[in-house]
């Protein structure tokens, strides 16, 4: 028996936890809806089987699979992290404000560096690897705990001028049968049950997710935004995603763009790219599918901000004619242009009926969207080099392993960043750069 199951069990029984695990695991499994009675049954039994061997001291290396997910989804994340075991990096039943002050997953008692150094937007930074505005980077809390982790290009999360709440629970889910690549370009119609799991470390991972884009009031997330700037070294570089709404677009994007100057922001990203904000007709499409209304918002930040601050366009998949369009007008106006951002899917259930309440419409990421994102990457690297423009790319989607992170590398991308693959496995940054940390 491994170390990690030896003091698991031991710390199970020790803290009397073992004879509710049954009941919170199938709590946890049936929060968001009930699987089917067969599936749910014999999740049942298979837990009701490991409780039984942890009580008894049965339990075994082949155990350690079920262990990690029942006590993840049970609400004990915190003892697998304790004992180095993977488990996903964001407590998908807990709420968006629970997840801001608790990253999951373990945490390495010393950073992964390299001795090397990479250009970036003006800057250099350690090993161009990095997670992109989501969830996972939406406190001083997450960027600290990244930072341990060998994430050295943070981008944090999404903030607006106003409080905006979450959408409804569930949030983030599991894409578990959307195992390969889609074809870029390709509509994705994906079933995705809220219950369905994979496991942590698998290169494999989708997932979707429908969060709407929530912020705190201005006051609450500057303040964070200044202490989560303070926590990066010189190794580390913190974005800052903005998202502007309303009648006046441009104007609050700036309005919003300059808060996130003030806290200390170094270089901003103009999220223009989400496809999970709702409208009173429903889900939007992401704002860069809209050219002009792109560069009116990319023009009035850039002039509103510092000469010194940087600007980065975040953009969604764009087919060839919209990419080749919009790119050499946003080039004179941007120091990066990042991309891609989830991809907007149908996401249903297994019966048929909306993953999550009310919206149809979601975003798709992990394996399932790398060729779109590497086709991406390349035809915008093509339009920078054939236009002689200076922008740096930073490139993201379908980043599960160091073969798919180096991919983006070699197709022209200054740095690289992770969602799904950071969710899956907090530890990625480490694997890269272990095996690409002297060669790259």
């Amino acid at each position: 028996m491994t170390e990690a199951v030896r003091t698991l069990r031991d710390e199970l029984v020790g803290r009397g936890l073992v004879d509710g695990l049954p009941a919170a695991f199938l709590a946890g499994i049936t929060r968001f809806g009930r699987p089917p009675q067969e599936e749910l049954d014999r999740l049942a039994a298979d837990v009701a089987g490991l409780a039984g061997r942890l009580a008894s001291g049965e339990t075994g290396d082949g155990d350690l699979p079920l262990l990690t997910r029942v006590l993840y989804v049970a609400g004990h994340a915190d003892l697998l992290a304790a004992h180095g075991v993977l488990s996903p990096a964001y407590d998908v039943l807990g709420s968006f404000r629970d997840n801001l002050a608790r990253p999951l997953g373990p945490r390495l008692p010393e950073r992964p560096t390299t001795r090397r150094r990479w250009p970036l937007l003006g800057r250099t930074v350690g090993f161009p690897i990095g997670i992109p505005a989501c969830v996972l980077n939406g406190s001083e809390a997450w960027v600290r705990h990244n930072v341990a982790n060998g994430w050295n290009v943070l981008t944090y999360k999404t903030v607006r001028g106003r409080a905006h709440p979450p959408n409804e629970q569930p949030n983030w889910v599991v894409a578990a049968r959307e195992t390969a690549s889609l074809a870029p370009g390709a509509d994705a119609d994906v079933v995705a049950d809220p219950w369905d799991w994979a496991a942590p470390g698998s290169a494999a991972i989708s997932s979707v997710n429908s969060f709407g884009v929530p912020s705190p009031e201005p006051a609450e997330w500057m303040a964070d935004l200044s202490r989560a700037l303070a926590a990066v070294g010189d190794e580390q570089l913190l974005l800052v995603s903005v998202m502007g709404e309303g009648e006046d677009l441009a104007a609050d994007f700036a309005r919003t763009a300059l808060m996130a100057q003030e806290a200390g922001a170094t270089v901003v990203e103009l999220n223009l790219s989400c496809p999970n904000t709702l409208s009173t007709s429903g889900v939007k499409p992401p704002l860069c599918l809209d050219a002009d209304a792109t560069v009116a918002v990319v023009e009035h930040v850039r002039r509103s901000l510092d000469d010194r601050t940087g600007l980065v366009a975040k953009l969604s998949w764009l087919d060839e004619q919209r990419l080749s369009a919009l790119v050499p007008r946003l080039a004179p106006l941007v120091d990066g242009i990042a991309g891609i951002n989830t991809v907007q899917s149908r996401v249903r259930r297994s019966d048929g009926s909306a993953t999550f309440p009310g919206r149809e419409l979601a975003g798709l990421s992990g394996i399932a969207v790398r060729d779109p994102a590497l086709d991406f990457t390349r035809r915008l690297v093509a339009l920078r080099d054939a236009g002689g423009a200076r922008f740096d790319v930073l490139a993201m989607g379908g980043v599960t392993d160091p073969t798919s992170f180096e991919a983006l590398i070699a197709a022209g991308a200054g740095a690289v960043q992770s969602a799904a693959g950071a969710f899956a496995d907090p530890l990625l940054a480490q694997k890269c750069i272990t095996e690409l940390g002297e060669t790259l």
